[in-house]
Parts: C-alpha cells; sequence; structure tokens
C-alpha cells in the first residue's frame, strides 16, 4: 500500500530557492535594454538553441531515493497523448504496407516516445478507466497504483512546460515587443506555414520532450496562437541525421569520447573517488549501486545527478545529508564522467558539434547577405536561401553543452565556486546545462559608432584564405570553411571602377567587408565571452568584449566546423591519441 505522500507535485512540496538544475533568465529591465541594445545597434537575426525543460528520471535506479510515482504530469498526460496518438497518424503504418520512409520514421518514434519494454500506458497516463472502476480509487495513490498525474520516465512534466512557455514569454518581450525583430502575430494559414520562407524556423530533436518543450516555447512566444488559423511547421531529422544529437555512428567520435572520458577522470580522480566514496555512504543510494554487478563500470556521479537533478528542479525533499554541496559535486563528476571531454579535444568537438556549427554559420552568412540586398551565396539551396529571422531548436544538453566548449566556456559546476562569477559578463566557466537552458547568438549591426581603431593581427590573413580552405589547418583557419568569399567583395565598385573588366557591381576583395556586423551570444543570463574577440579591435568599441566583431566571431568558431567531406574523412580516422586540446 503506497500512501499519498509519496506522490510530490508542485503544490504540496517545498520551493527550494538557489536551484543549479533550473536555468535564469536575464530581467529584461529598462536599463539592461538600454545597455545591451542602444539605439545604433539593430538586430539582424538570432538563434536560439535549447535544452528541454524539466523532466523526470530516464530510470528507477535509485528506488528508494526516489518517489515511486511522480504525479507532476496532470496537465501534460492528455497534451502528450494528443501528441503521441496524431505522431501514430505517419507512423503507425504495419510493416507490411508501409514504405521505407514510413518504417524508418516508425522505428524512430518508437525509439523516443514510447518504449513498451520499459513502460506501459498505464505508467505513463496512469491506469486506465476500467481498473479504476474495479479499485474504486479515483486517483490511484491509495492502492498504489500511477494516478493520472504519473510521469513517464524521462517525461516532461508540467514543471518543464511552464519553464518553456516561460522562456517563450522571454522572447516574446525582449524579440517581439522590445526590439521589433519578430512580428507581433504569428504566421497565419493563408499568409505562410511558419517555415523556411516564414519569420521562424523550429527544429526539434525526435525525443518527446524536446519536441513538447518547443511547443510550448511557441506558446510563450505567440500566446495567441492557439486557434486554428496559426501554423508553425516544426521539423524534425531522422536520428541519423540529426545534428542537434552526437553521431554515435562515427566510429572515431566514439573512440574519441571513451578516450578523453578516461583522461578527464584521471585529471579528476582524488576528487572523483572521494564523491563515489560519499555516495556509497548514504541510505537510498548505497543499496542501488551495490546492486549493479561488480564487474560493470558504472557511471555513479551521472547515475546520482539524472535522479537528484530531476528531484531539486521538481522542489522533492532530499535527505539532510545530500545538501547543496554535495549536489554540486554530483553535478561536476557528472560533466567529468559525461561531457568535459568535448572541453579537452578539438578534434571530438569538430565530431560531435561540427555539424551544428556548420549550419550555425551559414545562418549568419545567409542573413548578412539578405541585409545587404544581395543574392545568398547558396541560393541553390532553398534551406539557405530563406529570409528567416529566428532558428529555434529544441535539444538536450547533450547540444549545449558541446556548443559551449566551442565558444571558449568551461564546465565547472560549483555554484559557490562560481557564484561571482554568474554576476559577471566575462565569465568562461557554467554549470552542467540546466533544465530549460538555452543559447543565444545574436547578429547585430551597427554603422554608425566608431569602429575599434585597432585592427586584429589576424585580419589581413582574409586574403590567405580566400583559396581553398580545405588545404587549410583546423588550427590555422581564421574563417569557417563555409565562410565565401564573396561575403568579402564588399562593397560593389561604383561603375566605372570595376576591376579586370568585370562588372560595374564587381568589387575587390576586402578584409573588413563585415566590420558593421557583430555576434553576441548569450548563456540563459549572461553574455559569452569569447576568447579570440578579446583581441583588439575584436569587438564592439562601445559594448566590450563579448560582443564580437563578425570576423572575431568566425575567428573562434572556424576550427570547430568541418565541411561535410572533412566530417565524413575525420569519422572514419584511426584515433590521434590524447595530445591534441582545445587549447592547441
Amino acid at each position: 500500500m503506497v500512501s499519498t505522500s509519496d506522490h510530490y507535485s508542485p503544490s504540496n512540496s517545498k520551493h527550494t530557492t538557489s536551484n543549479p538544475a533550473q536555468a535564469r533568465l536575464p530581467s529584461l529591465s529598462p536599463e539592461f535594454l538600454a545597455k545591451h541594445y542602444p539605439s545604433s545597434v539593430s538586430l539582424v537575426h538570432v538563434d536560439v538553441l535549447t535544452r528541454h525543460g524539466e523532466r523526470t528520471p530516464v530510470s528507477n535506479f535509485f528506488k528508494k531515493l526516489s518517489p515511486p510515482h511522480w504525479d507532476f504530469c496532470k496537465t501534460g498526460n492528455p497534451l502528450h497523448a494528443d501528441f503521441i496518438k496524431t505522431v501514430g497518424l505517419y507512423t503507425n503504418a504495419s510493416p507490411a504496407t508501409a514504405s521505407a520512409d514510413r518504417q524508418g520514421q516508425q522505428q524512430q518514434w518508437s525509439n523516443h516516445l514510447f518504449r513498451k519494454e520499459s513502460r506501459s500506458v498505464k505508467a505513463v497516463f496512469g491506469i486506465d478507466d476500467k481498473e479504476k472502476q474495479q479499485t474504486g480509487d479515483k486517483n490511484g495513490s491509495a492502492s498504489g497504483q500511477p494516478s493520472e498525474a504519473t510521469c513517464g520516465f524521462g517525461q516532461l512534466t508540467d514543471v518543464g512546460r511552464q519553464s518553456m512557455t516561460a522562456l517563450g514569454q522571454h522572447l516574446r518581450h525582449l524579440y517581439v515587443e522590445s526590439l521589433g525583430l519578430l512580428p507581433t502575430s504569428a504566421p497565419r494559414r493563408e499568409n505562410n506555414h511558419g517555415g523556411p520562407t516564414g519569420d521562424l524556423y523550429l527544429r526539434s530533436t525526435s525525443f518527446s520532450r524536446a519536441f513538447e518543450s518547443l511547443q510550448h516555447t511557441l506558446g510563450g512566444l505567440y500566446p495567441a496562437a492557439l486557434d486554428a488559423q496559426s501554423l508553425f511547421r516544426i521539423n524534425v531529422r531522422p536520428s541519423t541525421r540529426d545534428n542537434l544529437l552526437a553521431n554515435f555512428g562515427c566510429k572515431n567520435m566514439v573512440r574519441l569520447y571513451k578516450e578523453f572520458n578516461i583522461k578527464a577522470k584521471e585529471a579528476a580522480l582524488d576528487e572523483y573517488n572521494a564523491l563515489c566514496d560519499d555516495l556509497l555512504k548514504l541510505d537510498g543510494l548505497r543499496e542501488s549501486y551495490e546492486s549493479r554487478p561488480k564487474n560493470v563500470n558504472i557511471p555513479m556521479a551521472i547515475l546520482a545527478w539524472d535522479t537528484l537533478a530531476s528531484m531539486r528542479a521538481h522542489s522533492i525533499p532530499l535527505p539532510s545529508a545530500i545538501d547543496d554541496r554535495l549536489i554540486e559535486r554530483v553535478a561536476e563528476m557528472s560533466s567529468v564522467e559525461y561531457l568535459r571531454s568535448t572541453w579537452q579535444s578539438a578534434s571530438l568537438a569538430r565530431l560531435q558539434i561540427g555539424s551544428l556549427a556548420h549550419e550555425l554559420v551559414a545562418n549568419i552568412v545567409r542573413s548578412v547577405e539578405l541585409d545587404r540586398g544581395t543574392t545568398p551565396s547558396n541560393n541553390n539551396n532553398s534551406f539557405h536561401n530563406n529570409r528567416w529571422k529566428m532558428g529555434i531548436y529544441s535539444g538536450h544538453d547533450t547540444t549545449i553543452s558541446p556548443l559551449l566548449a566551442v565558444f571558449g566556456t568551461a564546465l565547472a559546476n560549483s555554484e559557490h565556486n562560481n557564484a561571482a562569477n554568474n554576476n559577471n559578463n566575462s565569465s568562461n566557466t557554467a554549470a552542467w546545462p540546466p533544465y530549460g537552458s538555452s543559447i543565444r547568438i545574436e547578429l547585430l549591426k551597427d554603422d554608425t559608432t566608431q569602429r575599434p581603431a585597432v585592427r586584429p593581427a589576424w585580419e589581413d590573413d582574409q586574403a590567405y584564405h580566400s583559396e581553398d580552405l580545405s588545404m587549410v589547418p583546423f588550427d590555422s583557419r581564421i574563417r569557417p570553411i563555409n565562410v565565401p568569399d564573396s561575403l568579402y567583395h564588399w562593397p560593389p565598385a561604383k561603375r566605372g571602377q570595376s576591376r579586370n573588366g568585370g562588372s560595374d557591381s564587381d568589387a575587390r576583395f576586402n578584409p573588413r567587408a563585415t566590420r558593421d556586423y557583430y555576434v553576441r551570444v548569450w548563456y540563459n543570463d549572461r553574455e559569452l565571452q569569447l576568447p579570440a574577440c578579446l583581441d583588439p579591435g575584436a569587438h564592439h568599441a562601445t559594448l566590450g568584449t563579448t560582443t564580437c566583431t563578425l570576423d572575431g566571431f568566425f575567428k573562434q568558431i572556424a576550427r570547430f566546423v568541418p565541411s561535410e567531406e572533412e566530417s565524413a574523412r575525420g569519422c572514419n580516422l584511426p584515433a590521434t591519441g590524447a595530445a591534441e586540446s582545445q587549447k592547441s
């Protein structure tokens, strides 16, 4: 018999104040807006990359610590059921009659939405009406059965839905109401489909918690868009081609990942072992660890973090022995087990997130070209030849963390040790990406403020990069391989001044052609300091070093952006050893 005290929900649990499991957003005060978005600066484009909202643990590993039922999905379960039903319209064809594409979709969605071997309809949506009548228990809690509010493993909870709605509201306040980047009304069916030709590009991984998080972000961004006249197109790629997820079909990435994970753990071995010893002393954790086979090397920290972070995010009471400092240590060692390897190897980061970085660079290039009124260089590609002003990508901690490494932001999880840095815009440390985390990449334009008087030492090397970039080693590149030379043939030559008998629109190569454009990267509630943008002349004259010149941003990200051919070759290369690091 399970008592009702075994069910926790936001209404009956104690609120926890400083919570490292949940993301923070900056307050959009008039002072904040005036400081970061002065009248001389206009916003051209923004890409928003998010981690899904709060969820339940992906497993019930700690049975004595975790509640037997997570009753945080009362509102979300009907929406989740409708979502799966809708997906079923496209994926539930029988294998005998389904096309190859349909069968691939069916396998993909069933893997991530509803694993029959690990859960049942009752576990996800509560017991059915027939069983309720048999037990005579309206909620199922007194009989020990899951209730209508019970969540499944890894499911987005009502808390997560609220967080993602709040993120959407934040985006609306900033980019719609304050800056006017997006229209005040959502795209309507008769105008466009909210796809690549509209103002928004929307993409999610195939995990339901990411997809539903994006739905609620949209609900906050356009709260009035609830009628049938509004239509958004959310793009979902097959998992084998989804660059929001690491490609574990890439053999060299897997080799490097394992190699650098071992080295990351060795570098923090004393602290890691001390944490493991402390975890084994705790009732509710020790029994679960000891139940695993002795010859199996288990990731002790990440197993604990999955449950503890979810409990903290939902304000579920924890034993007194599990204090804030222990949770921070668990988070830090989880990053050692799972995330920090990306910071140690540029090759690994390229293989993990390079394809997404390539896409984000292409978005910026396209936006600059369109802002200039020129034809996008990839005008034969319908994806890149579009005019959307904001992209929202809904992913995971494994989407956010590698991007932080690309931007030069190390993972350092201790909230106590980094409390001062959290209020310092130049901080280059970040915690394990909390639920609802977001990275915002803003493309800005300022053609009135005095430009930097000093030129970066590497700026004239742009001419060297006007040849075949694939011949330039990654660590020597100062612009990504998919930034075209045409971006630097600007402004157009005046009539009668064209070179080599070319057209009047021809222009000489100009290494300062992009000097009116800047890029700023936000992570949750603070600006990120990209190391390359510290160079003299590589940042905005008045907004400071966190607002990179476009070329400063390109220099920071260049060595992490492979071409499609380089990605394919990189996956087939033998492991190169651990000599290379991010600082090489």
